[in-house]
């Protein structure tokens, strides 16, 4: 292994361990956070079959 896949190595270590300790600190933040994305997906796929029900409704009259 050479040096660079080393450091990539430690500093990706590092980086997991960051990550697990802002999400335990941090989570009821994390559930908000986890619960708007979902919401804005579902969102976002209700705008896309609406739009594309429309298109379609319009191509049949």
């Amino acid at each position: 292994m050479d040096k660079l896949g080393l450091g990539m190595l430690i500093v990706g270590i590092i980086c997991i361990l960051a990550g697990v300790y802002g999400i335990y600190y941090f989570w009821d933040a994390c559930i908000e956070f986890i619960k708007g994305g979902i919401g804005l997906a579902f969102l976002g796929a209700g705008c896309g079959l609406a739009f594309l029900g429309a298109i379609l409704v319009k191509d049949e009259c």
